[in-house]
């Protein structure tokens, strides 16, 4: 299988230095980074320039985690410097309590750049078993634009495709997206591994022009 054509890129300056690995079946990234959150993120991404609507989608197999709050997902964002506004399907490493949330799936983004960011969790009140699980390696997760709307969409082995979340927001024609991973530990890395990424995208190529 031939996966979208992603170059890797740390954000934010991370002390430990991320990478993006291809095998013919999978995306390997390792990231460090203390979060993407707040005002800023460092994390590594693994992307692309795409225009206009979109469709990402991407088996997440495995999370390594360095802390309660590691992050991996598909992400879009309007440029590569670390407090760019953005939106971001996000799973956890497992499905211990964090705040809003019992599972391991949120939504996560930025309205304008260098301000906080906001979260999207699953709804309240809370059942007892988590709606929305994070169950490795049969864990898929979906990022599609259409518009101004941005809409999340999960599924595991346990449940069919399900709409997490949609979000409404105003992004430029021409953005960034791809598989995107944070340690949220100053000097830890992790390990990610992405497999059967599949994009309906109009690309944009690279180039001196259009550099990462």
């Amino acid at each position: 299988m031939h996966h979208p054509p992603f170059a890797g890129v740390d954000i934010g300056g991370p002390w430990r230095a991320g990478e993006t690995r291809r095998t013919p079946a999978d995306v390997e990234i390792v990231a460090g980074g203390v979060d993407i959150w707040g005002t800023r993120g460092e994390f590594h991404f693994a992307c692309l320039r795409v225009a206009g609507d979109f469709e990402l989608s991407a088996r997440l197999v495995s999370l390594g985690m360095a802390d309660l709050y590691t992050k991996a997902g598909l992400m879009m964002r309007t440029s590569l410097a670390p407090g760019a506004e953005h939106a971001f399907l996000l799973a956890f490493g497992d499905n211990q309590p964090r705040n809003n949330n019992n599972g391991g799936i949120e939504f996560q983004y930025r309205l304008k750049a260098d301000s906080p960011c906001h979260g999207i969790y699953p709804p309240q009140p809370l059942p007892l078993e988590p709606e929305f699980a994070a169950t490795y390696p049969d864990l898929w997760l979906k990022l599609v634009r259409e518009a101004d709307t941005i809409s999340g969409f999960y599924r595991n082995t346990r449940a069919g495709e399900k709409l997490f979340s949609w979000h409404i927001q105003q992004f430029p024609h021409d953005v960034y997206l791809g598989l995107a991973v944070t340690a949220h530990h100053a000097d830890q890395a992790v390990r990610a591994v992405f497999s059967q990424v599949q994009l309906r995208a109009n690309l944009i190529a690279t180039g001196a022009d259009h550099p990462l």
